[in-house]
């Protein structure tokens, strides 16, 4: 019996590290995509869609708009998404406060390259501020993996300019800062990663960012200035490739001043394509519910 569970171990050990081909792992994600709310979520919320701008949104209980709005920007690796995952956070989001949810399905790879996501989400933010739905009240910016990255450079656009209103905190979940993937420490937590992840990425970052650099700060965050950014939600998993860079940038928004909580998760939080469960999960959630709260309150 020794021997064959040995013979077993082996072979699923070895089965876990052949890189699956490129055109797989994408195709798997794009199947993974669910552009429209779980049946759960349709259940507990009123759902619209609506372009804003040139630029596809799925509103949970827009109706709420007026108690603050939660703009999300999926996972994905700029290949795919939104998924189960990010209707199922955002969702868990908008009943604990009672305000309006957004999900931004900004364009992505092969077919769009950058900066086509970050244009997407702009001109959403752009539009409504113009209607007036976005400065009528308090705002979030949130988003993981891909979207997390691509929330930094929003909110790093949004300091830089004046058109509009600066979100009033930034939730960010295990998010994709230097698509380079250049940080020597990614070789640790790759011993606890399937192999094919980092070869994913790697790929996923080079179709999306077309001739564009990928050092590039509106691809990297991380190579921009994390100063003068909202209270921030920073999370990742201990089993996340993105864990050492997002403790960089943790040290880095504290070195600025920057109000930011904390939060390191067992297992990974990064490219979920179903919500996470657990106590980690829930004591999460309800720190983002915290923060959340408070920065969508009336100020007196």
């Amino acid at each position: 019996m020794g021997r064959i569970r040995d013979a077993v171990m082996m072979g699923a050990r070895t089965v876990r590290r052949i890189p699956l081909p490129a055109g797989a792992t994408r195709h798997a994600l794009r199947e993974a995509r669910r552009p429209a709310p779980t049946g759960a979520v349709q259940k507990r919320h009123a759902v619209e869609v609506e372009m804003i701008g040139r630029t596809r949104g799925v509103w949970l209980d827009g109706h709420h708009a007026d108690r603050g709005i939660i703009v999300h920007l999926h996972g994905g690796a700029y290949l795919s998404g939104p998924f189960a995952s990010d209707w199922a956070w955002l969702s868990r989001q908008v009943d604990a406060r009672g305000c309006a949810g957004l999900m931004i399905d900004y364009r992505t790879a092969p077919d769009h390259v950058h900066p086509i996501a970050l244009d997407d989400a702009e001109s959403a933010l752009a539009a409504l501020t113009a209607d007036g739905r976005l400065t009528a009240a308090p705002w979030i910016l949130s988003g993981q993996h891909a979207g997390g990255g691509l929330a930094f450079t929003v909110a790093r656009h949004l300091r830089e300019r004046d058109e509009v209103p600066a979100p009033a905190a930034l939730v960010a979940m295990s998010p994709w800062l230097d698509l380079e993937l250049t940080n020597a420490s990614i070789t640790e937590t790759d011993r606890v990663d399937p192999v094919h992840e980092r070869r994913l990425l790697r790929d996923a970052a080079r179709v999306y960012a077309g001739r564009t650099p990928l050092e590039d700060p509106d691809l990297s965050p991380i190579n921009g200035s994390l100063d003068g950014l909202p209270p921030i939600h920073l999370s990742v998993g201990l089993r996340d490739l993105f864990l050492h860079d997002v403790r960089v940038a943790k040290l880095q928004l504290e070195e600025h001043g920057a109000d930011i909580a904390y939060r390191e998760v067992a297992g990974k939080l990064g490219l979920q394509l179903t919500p996470r469960r657990g106590e980690d999960a829930e004591r999460l959630y309800r720190e983002q519910e915290l923060l959340i709260r408070e920065a969508l309150s009336p100020r007196r």
